[in-house]
């Protein structure tokens, strides 16, 4: 009797926690597929590499968040409404799952390599959005991609101190704070 294949959730979730814990690099498929209580044939029924995990786990959900954060941005007049929605989405992000935030946080270097040409970002949403205020004269001409740099590194470090626990307290609170701190970098 055949073992039956495991469900594709639990291995996607061991190999996010273990990601995060251990990086890619040092992750084995095996502490994966022992993590989500399935055999490694399974788990490379579902992913032929572990690249390929890695890669699915990033591309899925940041597409998602990309998503949210373009609803978000949608229902906003200003450059700093817009940048202030971004920043919710992402500290809201982190508090329901921290996991999940510090992954794609900190693997972006590591799988931008599988970005396709034209693979769309926050950043480029970002870019788009800095853009429109340089336009709206709301954001001071230059270059809108260090301008990008500028707020993406300021507004994202605080997620990262909270995992590296140099801040305790919830983000989603601090989220309009920070944001009007990171657009006097910018604004016109």
């Amino acid at each position: 009797m055949s073992r039956p294949t495991a469900k594709k959730d639990p291995i996607l979730r061991a190999a996010l926690e273990l990601f995060v814990e251990k990086g890619i690099e040092a992750t084995t498929t095996r502490e994966i597929a022992l993590k989500a209580g399935a055999g490694e044939g399974t788990m490379f029924r579902h992913f032929p590499s572990k690249e390929k995990l890695a890669w699915y786990l990033y591309d899925e959900n940041l597409r998602a968040f990309l998503k949210k954060l373009e609803e978000a941005t949608l229902k906003r007049p200003t450059t700093l409404l817009k940048l202030q929605a971004m920043t919710e989405a992402a500290y809201d992000l982190y508090e329901t799952d921290p996991i999940l935030c510090t992954y794609l946080l900190l693997t972006e270097h590591t799988v931008s390599r599988h970005m396709p040409e034209g693979y769309r970002t926050p950043i480029a949403l970002l870019v788009e959005v800095l853009k429109d205020g340089q336009l709206k004269g709301q954001v001071q001409a230059g270059d809108t991609q260090i301008q990008a740099a500028l707020l993406f590194g300021a507004i994202l470090r605080v997620p990262l101190f909270k995992y590296y626990g140099r801040i305790q307290a919830d983000l989603r609170p601090m989220a309009e704070e920070v944001t009007e701190q990171a657009f006097r970098m910018v604004k016109a």
